[in-house]
C-alpha cells in the first residue's frame, strides 16, 4: 500500500510538472507603454493584438508585433 501511494506521488508531480510547463507556455509578460508596469497575459491575445489591460494604470493598450 505504501509503495501505491509513492507511486501516485511521483506521477501527480510529473503530471503538475507538466501543467505548470503548459501554463507558462501559454502566458507572457508585457510591459505598459503607459506606466512601464510589467504584467502577465495569454500570448494569445498578444498574439491575435486584442487589447490588454494594465493591472497598475488601467490603461488599455494593444502590442503590435
Amino acid at each position: 500500500m505504501v509503495s501505491l501511494t509513492t507511486k501516485e506521488v511521483k506521477s501527480m508531480s510529473f503530471f503538475d510538472y507538466a501543467l505548470k510547463r503548459i501554463d507558462s507556455a501559454t502566458k507572457t509578460t508585457v510591459a505598459c507603454p503607459i506606466c512601464g508596469h510589467n504584467s502577465i497575459h495569454s500570448t494569445t491575445k498578444v498574439r491575435q493584438e486584442l487589447a490588454l489591460l494594465c493591472p497598475n494604470c488601467k490603461s488599455l493598450f494593444v502590442i503590435h508585433r
